[in-house]
Formats: structure tokens, sequence, C-alpha cells
């Protein structure tokens, strides 16, 4: 006679064993060695409120929603919230099916949404015609973070402020009208906002430029007002990153009518990286300089380089991310590795009677072997210039120089018009 599984007797069963007794919302977990036992599952919300009116959030005192704790709140269908607002809980959610069909609808005049503690919202459109979304304050210590997918803010007076606040994270959404966008302040740590639209009526979409952040990042994102003040604002020399980080702007498309798209923005801005956007100048890093004072270089040793003499006469023409100093040397002093190409230039004569000169570019000191150039000079005549180039790797701090060797023997070299170039390869 055939028994139902459900009514074997727990010691006749195959592994897993004791389900008969296990607890709610435990899981099996194998231990590997052919067992294992019955745990409570982690990271899990703790339930799940659908809201179909403004009853089925909790109850509103003194106007006030506190969302519980690790609990989702779904959005099934337009929710009008009236005059009252929300606390959030710690890992609270709001979720919705898109916009088109979850919508929460405000007419407060302060702030939508208030919170100290982590929280996400994702997939509906939030009407406050007449509110602040969002009013955010914690502290570094705290990691609060806010997470936001596909929330389209349909209109708002402010998109809010996220004040000492961990990490927020956009991905995706739009605000179709606003007065004043995002406001950041004090030590903050990750901003991140990836193919997120500001559509209109903003003077500004985003202001950075009273916090601070180890990792900054707006990619594939959109500013569209042509009547804003500027679309984002960031501290002057790129005070908004700590050192030894790098913010990022990238694939964004800016209206071209605001003349200060991005206030404080600077190609050769050491900490911020510019690439691929539409109206905005990529980041650039290179440098020129030269030397037109005859000076002449002192040779000993024959077949041994020797820094090219400066004595205080090089001329800095250009540096983005770059230092050049008196005497020859270009130091790269941005913060991301990079490859570029160096060219020197070099013309003049030997100090006396002929001789046969090689010319290197050097890099912290150290001669690069392909950048080998070889030209004879007389005490009479200027020549042509001589060229050598290479491609060379730098990372904060590395320099390049101008050498030169005598093959022949030890008679200087007299440099009248040296030239240099560096750029990214």
């Amino acid at each position: 006679m055939a028994i139902e599984h459900v009514d074997i007797v727990d010691g006749e069963r195959h592994e897993p064993k004791g389900i008969s007794t296990a607890s709610v919302n435990t899981i099996y977990k194998a231990d590997g060695n052919g067992s294992g036992s019955w745990q409570l599952e982690t990271n899990v919300l703790s339930s799940r409120v659908v809201v179909k009116s403004l009853s089925d959030f909790p109850t509103p005192v003194a106007g006030i929603i506190t969302l519980g704790s690790n609990i989702e709140y779904y959005l099934d269908g337009s929710i009008n919230v009236g005059n009252n607002v929300f606390v959030m809980g710690v890992n609270s959610s709001i979720i919705g099916s898109g916009s088109a069909y979850s919508v929460l609808i405000s007419s407060n005049t302060g702030n939508i949404f208030t919170s100290s503690v982590s929280f996400s919202l994702s997939n509906f459109a939030l009407t406050a015609t007449t509110g602040n979304v969002f009013s955010c304050t914690s502290s570094p210590a705290e990691f609060s973070s806010v997470y936001i997918n596909k929330l389209t803010i349909n209109s708002c007076v402010s998109v809010g402020t996220f004040n000492n606040w961990y990490s927020l994270f956009w991905d995706q959404g739009a605000v179709i009208t606003c007065a004043i966008g995002v406001t950041f302040s004090g030590i903050c740590k990750i901003c991140i906002f990836d193919l997120v639209s500001f559509i209109s009526g903003y003077t500004k979409a985003i202001d950075l430029d009273a916090a601070t952040f180890n990792t900054c990042s707006f990619v594939r994102c959109g500013f569209s007002n042509p009547s804003a003040t500027n679309h984002i604002i960031l501290a002057a020399n790129s005070g908004n990153i700590n050192s030894g980080y790098v913010g990022r702007i990238h694939a964004c498309t800016f209206n071209a009518s605001v003349t200060n798209r991005v206030l404080n923005a600077q190609s050769n801005d050491i900490r911020w990286n510019y690439e691929d956007n539409h109206n905005l100048t990529s980041s650039t890093r290179n440098a020129q300089g030269y030397m037109h004072t005859q000076t002449t270089t002192t040779i000993t040793t024959i077949n041994t380089p020797t820094k090219i003499n400066g004595t205080s006469n090089w001329v800095a023409a250009h540096e983005d991310q770059f230092i050049i100093n008196s005497s020859g040397r270009a130091t790269y002093i941005g913060i991301r590795p990079i490859e570029v190409m160096c060219l020197f230039n070099v013309s003049g004569t030997s100090a006396s009677g002929s001789a046969t000169y090689n010319f290197y570019i050097a890099k912290n000191s150290t001669t690069i072997i392909a950048s080998k150039t070889r030209r004879s000079f007389t005490s009479t005549s200027i020549s042509s210039p001589a060229t050598c180039m290479a491609i060379v790797t730098l990372q904060t701090n590395d320099y390049v120089e101008l050498y030169v060797e005598n093959t022949d023997n030890t008679t200087g070299f007299v440099s009248e018009v040296l030239n240099f170039a560096i750029g990214e390869a």
C-alpha cells in the first residue's frame, strides 16, 4: 500500500529531516557532509503590504506616516496621501509596477520623505507639486543609504537634501519639473546617478558644492532645462572629491543654452574625469614646454646620458594635470594612471668641434631606450631639430625629462631651441 510522503514519520524520511517541526521562515541549509539543519532565513523583508489606499499605510500621527522597518509597501494603483508625509523605517521600501500605474500623490508643502536610516524607492511615480521630496540627514558612521530605481518625479518644489549621507544610488528615472534639484552637504561618501534625467523648471539640478565624497559618478544622465543657472554645481578646485579618489561625469547630455553647465568644472581637474559628454569639454591631461635660451650641458663621461641643463630657463606653455618646473621636469599630478605620447624636438650645437649625440626621454631619471635619437652637431652652425619620442605610462608624481649623451668625446652640448609636448596616447 502506497504511503503519502507527508504521512511518513520523521525518522523514516530521507534528508532533509525535521520538516514537520521546522519553524516558519526557516530553510534547510546543507553542511556539505550529506546532512544539514533548519535555519532562519536572513536578509528578507518582514512582510509586504499591498497599498490600495491611504488606509493601508500605517495610521498617520499628526500627519506623519511612520513606515515599518524591513517592510515593503507595494503601490497598487494611484494613492493620494493628502497632507501626510513619511518617516522611513530601517530598510523600508516603497515599490510599484511602473510610473503609469503606481502613483503616489501628495499635497503637502513640506518634506515628503524624511529619514536618517537606509531605505529604497522603486518603480513608481510621485506627484508632489507643492512639496520637497527628500529630507535625509545622518552621519557617515551610520552607513545610511538610499537606493532609488525607476522613480519618476512628476513635479515638486525641490527634489530635496541629503546631509552627511553615506550613499545614494539613483538608477534610472526622471524629474519632470522642479524648481530646485538635489542638494548634498556635509561628509558624504557615495553618490551615483545612472540614466536619470532632469527635464524642466530647475535653476540647478544637482548641487554638490557643500559636500565631500569618495565616489561621485554621473553616467548617461540628461539635463534639459535651457533656462537653468547650472545643471550641476561642483566645489572649486575638485574640492568635492577626497584625496586619492576621482569623480566622474560620463556620457551625459547638457542643454547648451546654459553657460555654466557644470559650475567650477575645468578640463584639467585632478579629481574629476569628464568624458564622452554632449556640450561639456572632456578632461585633458597634457603639457607643453620650451627652452629657447642658449644653455650648455656639461658632459663628463662619454656614452653616459646626462640630464639637459635647464638652469631655470624652461618655460611652461601649457599644464593640464602636469607641473613643469624651470629645469625642464614635467611631473604628472593626476590621480588616474595614464598612457601618454612624449615628443621632444632638440636643436643646438656642440660646445666645440663636432660630435655625435644621442638624446633620450627619461622617466623618473631612467632613460627610455625606445626614445633614443642620434644627431651629429658642429660648433659653427645650428642643426635642424632632432626628434625623440616615447609612449610612457605615468602614475601620480611620475615625471619625464630630456637627457643627452656624447658618443664621441666629452664635449658639451649647447641647446638653442628645445620644445616638448605630452599628450594622452
